[in-house]
């Protein structure tokens, strides 16, 4: 079990979670308004409240890793500090209002509210059931405490509050939903002139002349890159797993198995639920005491105290489930709750009621699990591969730092550091500034490689870590300087391109004209055929259809319903492919008579959703219009 927990926290896997746990907290920021020294500087402010500068930068580095992450693997973005800044300090601006808001509506989210929802969170699961560890190391690796979480949790899920409430009352009226159908299902007869970068290369091209004076022209841009063959060395934990000076012993096994075992009893989970009664002023403590009493004396007497959570119980979180909170481990309720439920002793037992900020708990233990732990010499073979592991990454990190002194040391060869650290010398072919094969796939290595001290004095680059327990020494062994290509080598490209050129050029005046001549009432077939082009019609096609390219379908239900016998006119582009003129000469509305009742229900829930969308958008519009807002000049 503990070595499964530790694969699922150290693979790929993992990291995506807490990638995606960092983009789904970087609209509500949690933790960022209280992190920060108190010098912080302010840079903002909302009705107030200050935004400060190190806000901004946590803010402005969500954003860049969610663009990072949006970005094709292998790419990496073009990503302007500036507007990365912009974008993050009016997410900061939005959020602050929101929360200024909450407030405003004293909207409040219970501890057990908060708990249940961390507990129901799958990244926090194992196999469908909460797992303790995974919950702190996740929670660690976001920059947060478990009580930092919890809290900033509770906010989120009061902005939730806020949100839903809008969207409960945005009730479309029949009429609204009536027209959002008949237009969501409304049918066209479209046609569509396609002007294609295909049908016009071939009616124009390129001359030898046009093509040596772009050659001419473009020189900078047709040079080869400077490029390298490098020497290098490569260090790796993995190399020194079995390294001699590496021991790992009978006594190492045993003391390891029993740490394991000890941090596998203090994972115990159980299983609860509670009835929780509130404090304030419609109900003192003593009245409190006195009815779980009563609820405590009639359970023992046999009655259900499922049935009485959902009566009584003033958790909304578990109420409805009879007062469950599922199963979790310690550091998920607050102290007094989890003193008390770690007191129970045996399934079905109730404790004393238990005070906590909340109110009163009756809680009761429904079961307690341990899993059962593999024997030593089960586990063994495991935990060796482990230590064995655990010794070579500490061991990496020094010979990475002898590896650094020997590269600077012998800076004119590889071969006396392969031999004092019994390395196997390796080559990498033509590496560039951009791109280069094996380990020079990674930026910082060919950085190093490029740098003056190694291109032109023929020295050894520093010892580079560029993956985590992977490190590189390289240098130079041949250059190969920018040149300018040769022309014949170039030619077919050139050419191609200055006849794509002239093709989208003639295209693009061609649709315009063509375009201009529909307008006057020239008749469309006459227009086709000036350019030797076939208009595509289609007959009632549906806004989500696939009988024409989305840019076209697009364009086509953006068009005004057309006068009875005339056509409304419009273009769209085709991307690489060119471009297009569209047109539209009759509009069926939808026909409600024909959805199933399934499909109804769906565009009923279509349209509160999207009433509920433009309510929130519309609020957050009108805070931001009613506030006093100061932002940095």
């Amino acid at each position: 079990m503990l070595q499964k927990l530790r694969d699922r926290t150290q693979g790929a896997g993992f990291k995506i979670i807490v990638f995606l746990l960092v983009i789904a907290l970087a609209f509500f920021g949690f933790g960022a308004f209280n992190v920060f020294a108190p010098g912080d500087p302010e840079i903002a402010s909302v009705n107030g409240e200050e935004i400060t500068r190190g806000m901004l930068e946590v803010e402005a580095e969500r954003e860049r890793r969610r663009q990072l992450m949006q970005s094709a693997e292998g790419e990496t973005p073009d990503i302007d500090p500036l507007a990365l800044q912009g974008m993050a300090l009016e997410r900061l601006i939005s959020r602050a209002l929101l929360e200024q808001a909450v407030d405003d509506l004293e909207l409040e989210v219970s501890r057990a509210q908060t708990d249940r929802a961390i507990v129901e969170n799958p990244n926090f699961q194992v196999e469908g059931e909460f797992n303790e560890n995974l919950y702190r190391r996740g929670v660690q690796a976001l920059g947060f405490t478990p009580a930092a979480y919890q809290e900033a949790m509770s906010s989120q899920l009061a902005l939730e509050q806020l949100q839903n409430a809008l969207a409960s009352t945005a009730a479309p009226t029949r009429w609204e939903t009536r027209l959002l159908g008949r237009l969501l299902n409304q049918r066209r007869d479209i046609a569509y002139l396609p002007f294609t970068v295909e049908r016009f290369s071939r009616i124009v091209s390129a001359t030898d002349a046009e093509i040596e004076a772009y050659y001419q022209d473009h020189q900078a841009q047709l040079m080869t890159e400077e490029a390298a063959d490098a020497a290098y060395l490569e260090l790796s934990w993995e190399q020194l797993v079995e390294d001699p000076s590496i021991e790992v012993t009978e006594q190492d096994l045993r003391t390891q198995y029993e740490a394991d075992k000890a941090d596998a009893a203090s994972g115990e989970q159980r299983r609860s639920s509670h009835i929780l009664l509130a404090v304030d002023e419609t109900r003192s403590d003593e009245q409190a005491l006195a009815e779980l009493a009563d609820f405590r004396a009639r359970i023992e007497a046999g009655e259900s105290f499922e049935e009485l959570a959902r009566a009584h119980s003033e958790d909304p979180g578990s109420a409805e489930s009879g007062g469950d909170l599922g199963q979790v481990g310690k550091g998920i309720f607050v102290p007094e709750f989890e003193q008390a439920l770690w007191a129970l002793g045996e399934p079905g037992e109730l404790s004393e009621p238990v005070k906590t900020q909340f109110g009163y708990h009756l809680i009761r233990l429904d079961g307690v699990e341990m899993e059962a732990y593999p024997a030593f010499e089960e586990a063994r073979g495991t935990i060796e591969v482990r230590l064995r592991a655990d010794a070579a990454q500490a061991l990496f990190r020094e010979r990475l730092r002898e590896l650094d002194n020997l590269a600077f040391e012998l800076p004119d060869s590889l071969d006396g550091i392969a031999s004092q650290l019994g390395l196997e010398p390796q080559r990498a072919e033509r590496v560039t500034r951009t791109a280069g094969p094996g380990p020079f796939a990674d930026a910082s290595l060919r950085e190093a490689l490029f740098q003056p001290d190694v291109l032109n004095a023929g020295n050894n680059t520093p010892a580079l870590e560029y993956q985590e327990g992977r490190a590189v020494v390289g240098r130079i062994i041949e250059r190969y300087p920018a040149a300018l290509k040769p022309l014949d080598e170039l030619r077919a490209d050139i050419e191609a391109q200055l006849i794509e050129q002239e093709a989208r050029r003639l295209l693009t005046d061609s649709r315009n004209v063509a375009l201009g001549l529909l307008r006057k009432g020239e008749g469309a077939g006459q227009v086709a055929d000036n350019y030797g082009l076939e208009w595509q019609t289609l007959e009632l096609v549906e806004r989500t259809g696939d009988d024409a390219p989305a840019a076209v379908l697009a364009a086509a239900f953006e068009l005004p319903r057309p006068v009875e016998g005339g056509r409304s006119l419009g273009e769209a582009s085709l991307g690489e492919e060119g471009e297009a003129i569209v047109t539209v000469t009759r509009v069926q509305e939808g026909d409600l008579s024909s959805l199933s009742e399934t499909e109804l229900e769906g565009l009923r829930s279509y349209a509160e959703a999207r009433r509920g969308s433009l309510d929130f958008t519309a609020l957050q519009r009108a805070m931001e219009a009613n506030a006093d807002i100061e932002r940095p000049d």
